[in-house]
């Protein structure tokens, strides 16, 4: 009896000793890695530098107050002065330095970009993006267009528009037509996206 008692523990701490040495074995597996995975899945945001460079980031802030000069902080630590880049995509937008524009209008306003950068608003075969200004008292948007990704940001005109739409009757009809916007740019919007989807129109709020 005593024996088998003996016998019983014995084979109870071999499967003990057994498991451990499984587990640490499978702990030691497993890679390390400096983000968590649930980090790395959220690693959307990056800098695109003048020299060309890209740098990506897990978080990306715009910085602004009193006696601050605008710059964004990366990673809640890293601080990117807006001289330094040339695009920049965050968590809300993605933006491009007034350097990129081709405008007769200077606008160093920061109110949700740095100065003078422009937001795309809409993304396709043509792109639009807005900036703010001071028209003498507010701030309001002064719009852009391109084509495609390579194509100049050039400032945006009923000229222009017209220029960019030659290719699609649709939308070209839709920008000519008498349909009324309130504000205004809402009607540039809607035809972009006419344009970028073939003619379907969604609502927009």
């Amino acid at each position: 009896m005593k024996q088998s008692l003996l016998t019983k523990a014995a084979l109870c701490s071999f499967v003990l000793l057994f498991s451990c040495f499984v587990f640490v074995n499978h702990v030691a597996a497993q890679p390390k890695a400096d983000i968590s995975p649930s980090e790395e899945n959220n690693k959307n945001c990056f800098v695109k530098l003048k020299d060309g460079s890209i740098r990506e980031y897990v978080t990306l802030k715009l910085v602004t107050g009193v006696l601050v000069s605008p710059h964004l902080l990366a990673n809640d630590k890293i601080v990117i002065k807006a001289s330094d880049i040339s695009a920049y995509q965050s968590d809300k937008h993605f933006a491009v330095s007034y350097s990129s524009l081709i405008t007769p209008r200077t606008a160093m306003v920061s109110v949700e970009t740095l100065p003078g950068f422009a937001v795309r608003v809409v993304t396709g075969k043509m792109n639009v993006y807005a900036r703010k200004y001071y028209n003498g008292g507010n701030a309001v948007n002064e719009y852009f267009l391109q084509h495609g990704t390579d194509g100049e940001i050039v400032s945006y005109s009923s000229e222009m528009m017209r220029s960019f739409l030659k290719d699609n009757a649709k939308a070209l009809d839709y920008y000519n037509s008498k349909v009324k916007f309130s504000p205004r740019a809402k009607k540039l919007l809607a035809t972009a996206q006419i344009y970028n989807t073939g003619g379907e129109l969604f609502s927009k709020n």
